[in-house]
């Protein structure tokens, strides 16, 4: 055993836990630690803590500790470790709770939420410029800062250096006297962030948009009951008990940002960090959220909110005033700000800091305030460039997230009447305009004959377009309406794998039963094809066929959804698509043999579609109209060489989301 046991040193900076423990046991053989009854160590209060989490052995060689495959992991000195051994006075650190090993016992210590923040000479870089320049502040446990400045000070900057989501460039971030930098892997599950965006499904209700978060967030083995639990402890914190029923987008704005609150205090975090809570509320509204997080910081955590209102500052402890070029120009009591810039009202220091941000950030650098409040900077902490750090571990399988997502995305479409009327409608009205193409033959040939109509090459036109319609329609907007939905979750442990397959499972689904309402409806009172490639059915082959269509256009679309910043632009493209998807089908046009339009053709979904959909139904040989193609041969390999071409635009396209989807990664680091 002991060779495969990882040796960790000694960590620059020692953790500080609460000089009390809350318990001390002695250390045995074998100290299990979990949320399960039956370990040595049960901590059932941490729903961050698996059923059996980690184990603490003593060795001859000295004590090691065991990651029992846990979801959150355990840290020793703030590294993620499966096995390793530890020395006296090392910290392993299981969800909240952080264990002190001794010789012959172990100390356990709770982080109750209860913790300090210190910034050190704070400095973030990006080529010459200077986005934020050597800031510092020291906050104490239970505090309320506001972090308030023109636009372009740097505000957001701050909050991705104070979060280590995006680490400063220089500068050090002390949490309780640990480096958040250097231990982020450990401490990052404490820090909660409400971005500026709402993060919530605004169709569904308060309990169940909190009930899939809390499946995503806590591990596996969290039983549903004891996530109900915390749902409702929440709720009650929060004051949402009597809307708890109610839909997100019915609520008022002050509501839906308590929403988005509870959201992150699922996970207790110790630091709650919110980025322009008020903004668009009006005056009452901002009073009402601004007093929930007094509440909050009284209540036992350490609560910081970058905001543009200055209408309550009265409610915090701290103020700190950033100028441009995220210079410093004040921090401390909120009482005593506008004296300090000799203003009585705060858009003269609004104005102050940003047309003399040198002056006041020299000022303040060299007065009293910096001394008492910011405190002395070690000189320790990053220098050079900044680490980005990776996205948390999944908090359950794939498998299991693909199965709370697809849950997810089913109870979304099933709240919003109007999507799921659209996606039964839409095929209804598709099939309605197939009434136009007269005659009753079908994809048959008329009478029994051959080469007596163009029926059938019409109404292959409107059914491969309609598939391509009801995918690029049903899945344009789905990704880039939830941006900063999946940019939260990516960041504490969503799989884009599983996010992805999920998507693609739904709209899959969905496509298969408007290709087959479509089909049906349309072939009402017509002939099926006759003779068949591959199924015992014509119809069932072409609704087949219409299902590949409408599934590939859905990949397309969310490629797309990746790929734009709003629905605006999502809308634009998709009407280029569709056009696309219409002149470029075969059948319009002639595309045999004119060189680069055909190969362009070869990129268009439809054009297979049609393909395949014209050799089921043997279009060489009942219609009389041009053009013709090889590709419509009534053949069965030529049937699959359309499917498998489908099939292969599929992978592809789903690959490329895949790749697409790092653009909100990279935004959430």
């Amino acid at each position: 055993m002991s060779e495969g046991v990882t040796q960790l040193g000694r960590p620059a900076v020692q953790a500080r836990p609460s000089e009390i423990p809350e318990r001390i046991l002695p250390l045995t053989d074998v100290l299990r630690i979990g949320r399960a009854a039956d370990n040595d160590l049960a901590l059932p209060d941490d729903l961050l803590i698996s059923r059996h989490h980690a184990e603490i052995h003593r060795s001859p060689n000295g004590p090691y500790v065991r990651d029992l495959r846990s979801r959150n992991g355990t840290h020793v000195n703030g590294h993620r470790v499966t096995d390793a051994y530890v020395q006296p006075g090392d910290l392993v650190s299981v969800g909240h709770y952080q264990l002190v090993v001794h010789r012959d016992h172990v100390a356990v210590h709770a982080d109750t939420g209860a913790v300090s923040l210190r910034a050190e000479e704070l400095t973030v870089t990006a080529g010459s410029a200077v986005l934020l320049d050597r800031v510092s502040l020291q906050l104490d446990a239970c505090s309320l800062l506001a972090v308030v400045g023109p636009s372009g000070a740097g505000k957001s900057t701050l909050l991705g250096a104070l979060t280590g989501a995006r680490p400063a460039t220089h500068g050090r971030m002390l949490y309780e006297g640990r480096d958040l930098y250097a231990h982020y892997d450990d401490l990052r599950h404490r820090i909660g962030l409400v971005p500026q965006d709402d993060i919530l499904h605004k169709e569904l209700t308060v309990e169940r948009a909190l009930g899939y978060a809390a499946a995503l967030r806590f591990p596996q083995d969290v039983t549903r009951a004891e996530r109900r639990a915390r749902i409702d402890e929440v709720i009650d914190q929060l004051d949402l008990a009597e809307r708890r029923k109610l839909r997100i987008d019915r609520l008022s704005g002050g509501q839906r940002k308590r929403t988005s609150v509870a959201l992150e205090l699922l996970t207790k975090p110790s630091l709650l960090f919110l980025d322009e809570p008020t903004s668009g509320l009006d005056p009452s509204l901002d009073k009402e959220v601004m007093n929930t997080l007094r509440e909050l910081a009284d209540d036992g955590r350490t609560v910081v909110v970058v905001t543009h209102s200055v209408l309550h500052l009265n409610v915090c402890d701290r103020v700190l005033v950033l100028c441009r070029g995220g210079k410093v120009g004040y921090f401390g009591p909120p009482g005593e700000l506008l004296g300090f810039f000799g203003a009585t009202e705060y858009s003269e220091v609004f104005k102050k800091v940003s047309d003399e941000a040198d002056l006041w950030a020299d000022r303040f650098r060299h007065s009293a305030y910096h001394t008492r409040y910011c405190g002395a900077a070690s000189g320790q902490g990053l220098d050079g460039h900044t680490v980005t750090p990776p996205p948390a571990p999944p908090k359950q399988s794939t498998g299991r997230q693909f199965a709370i997502l697809s849950r997810r995305m089913f109870s979304v479409i099933r709240s919003d009447k109007l999507a799921a009327l659209s996606m039964i409608g839409l095929p209804i009205i598709l099939a309605l305009m197939t009434r136009v193409v007269e005659g009753s033959a079908g994809l048959a040939p008329p009478g029994g004959k051959i080469g007596r109509s163009e029926e059938a090459g019409t109404l292959l036109i409107i059914l491969v377009f309609g598939a391509a319609l009801m995918g690029l329609i049903g899945a344009i907007r789905e990704i880039v309406k939830e941006g900063p939905i999946y940019r939260r979750e990516r960041s504490v442990g969503l799989s884009p794998v599983a996010y992805l397959l999920s998507k693609a499972a739904v709209l899959g689904a969905i496509n298969v039963v408007q290709a087959t309402l479509f089909v049906t409806l349309a072939m009402i009172g017509r002939k099926p094809p006759a003779d068949p490639l591959i199924f015992g059915s014509g119809s069932v082959e072409i609704i087949v066929v219409v299902s590949a269509v409408a599934f590939t256009c859905s990949l397309l679309a969310l490629l797309v959804s990746a790929l734009v910043s709003t629905n605006e632009q999502a809308m634009l493209i998709m009407v280029v698509l569709v056009m696309a998807q219409f002149v470029f089908i075969g059948k319009l046009i002639e595309v045999v043999g004119r060189t680069g339009l055909e190969q362009l053709t070869w990129l268009i979904p439809t054009r297979w579609g049609y393909a395949a959909a014209a050799a089921t139904t043997n279009l060489q040989k009942i219609d009389i109209a041009k053009p013709k193609d090889a590709l419509w041969d009534h053949d069965p390999a030529g049937w699959l060489r359309s499917m498998a071409v489908l099939i292969l635009m599929s992978a592809v396209l789903a690959l490329a989301t895949r790749l697409a989807l790092r653009r909100y990664e990279a935004k959430s680091r």
